[in-house]
């Protein structure tokens, strides 16, 4: 059966495909894009696109020099100029430069320098201020436009600037001007400031006696004694170092003689805490009187046995009273108002209000008698039969310990009966 269809059907489905029905058919080529015909492009619209470019390319080559090369050659014309101080040919350059590429901004101070170099005040300290709203820490910037305030009597702008500027240089020729125009207003602080500065920061011994001689001038003489200490590190050899020191320590009223020399819990003149009697003997000699007594009161030490040796007479108007525990300096007593602390605080300022602040503690006792502590502790002063106001006492003395107390009993003033 299935044999029979095939036969049936071999002239409707041919195993081979007829040749002339193989390709596109005539209607199917017709559907098919037809190629257009195109005119040739015209010639001249080459030498258009070739002119363009030209133009183009030139035209960029022609702003790049104009904006790039022009300009950094004129600030190479310029800075040669500038250089061989020929400010006024320098500032017409660096003008042209500024005027072909305005964002070089960078050149303002040249041409500021130049201004002022030729006179034109006003104009630099214009351009310095527009390069300070650029670059506003310039220090050079601020030195120089504030010196030119100043030298036109322009105070109020032109000493903020020239400190800014200082500041921020450390250079102590800035502060130098500092100093000289601060002088010149008057303004007494600044003009300190600025010479301590210069006293810190130069490293020649002359120039930091000038300064500590000007200070001494201003009556800064706290300044002007670091300054001379700053000097005779310099040059050690130098007695005007030490000559200048001893100015200012007078001036304070503090001790110039190192034999009348409080340090607090270390030593008292010649005498240091820890010393012992040989030590002693070798710098006062023997002495006076001695005196074995108990310490009293609360003390930690109570009914330890203390050794007191006396100096009066071998020291008019310096004695001394040493105390000695197990052989050693433990304490010291004066009643002297030449000793003083290196910042000059002794028997005869220490009940004075203005020294209340360099004092721990102030402690009143029966009869009118007080005790202070000095800040930091070391040294306590003693004082019996107070005046009214409570600013001087008919008894005082002090004493040089190690800490916070000494080693009598406060409470009871035992130290007091010592006046007598």
């Amino acid at each position: 059966m299935i044999n029979d269809n095939c036969g049936n059907n071999q002239e409707k489905c041919p195993e081979i495909v007829p040749e002339e029905q193989t390709g596109m058919t005539k209607e199917e080529q017709e559907w098919g894009l037809k190629k257009e015909h195109r005119p040739p492009v015209p010639r001249y619209v080459f030498g258009v696109i070739a002119a363009v470019i030209l133009v183009v390319f030139l035209g960029g080559s022609l702003w790049y020099y104009r904006t790039s090369v022009l300009p950094e050659k004129y600030y190479q014309r310029a800075s040669a100029q500038f250089k061989l101080e020929n400010y006024s040919e320098a500032y017409l350059l660096y003008e042209k430069v500024l005027r072909l590429r305005p964002e070089r901004k960078n050149i303002l101070y040249q041409m500021a320098f130049c201004l002022e170099k030729t006179g034109k005040t006003d104009e630099a300290i214009s351009h310095y201020e527009e390069h300070l709203k650029i670059l506003p820490g310039d220090g050079k910037a601020l030195i120089r436009s504030g010196w030119l305030y100043t030298q036109k009597n322009n105070f109020e702008k032109g000493l903020p600037a020239l400190k800014e500027g200082a500041a921020k240089l450390k250079d102590p020729y800035a502060w130098a001007l500092v100093s000289e125009a601060a002088i010149k207003s008057k303004n007494i602080e600044t003009a300190v400031e600025a010479l301590v500065k210069q006293t810190e920061l130069f490293k020649k011994p002359e120039q930091v006696l000038t300064c500590s001689k000007m200070l001494m001038d201003l009556g800064a003489w706290k300044e002007a004694l670091k300054g001379y200490e700053r000097f005779s590190e310099l040059a050690p050899d130098d007695r005007r170092g030490l000559h200048g020191a001893n100015a200012a320590k007078t001036m304070l009223g503090w001790p110039t003689d190192p034999k009348l020399v409080i340090r607090p819990g270390k030593s008292i003149g010649m005498i240091e805490i820890g010393d012992t009697k040989e030590e002693v003997k070798s710098k006062l000699g023997s002495p006076e009187a001695k005196e074995f007594r108990k310490v009293g009161g609360k003390s930690i030490l109570a009914d330890d046995h203390a050794e007191i040796w006396t100096y009066s007479k071998t020291m008019p108007k310096r004695g001394l009273r040493i105390i000695f525990l197990n052989g050693k300096v433990r304490e010291a007593e004066a009643r002297s108002g030449e000793y003083k602390t290196e910042t000059g605080l002794g028997l005869t300022n220490f009940l004075l209000p203005k020294n209340a602040d360099r004092l721990e503690w102030r402690k009143e006792g029966d009869g009118r008698a007080v005790v202070c502590l000095a800040k930091g502790g070391g040294l306590t002063f003693y004082a019996a039969g107070l005046n009214s106001e409570g600013t001087d006492a008919k008894y005082r003395k002090l004493r040089v310990h190690k800490g916070d107390s000494s080693i009598d009993s406060v409470e009871g003033f035992s130290l007091l009966e010592l006046f007598n």
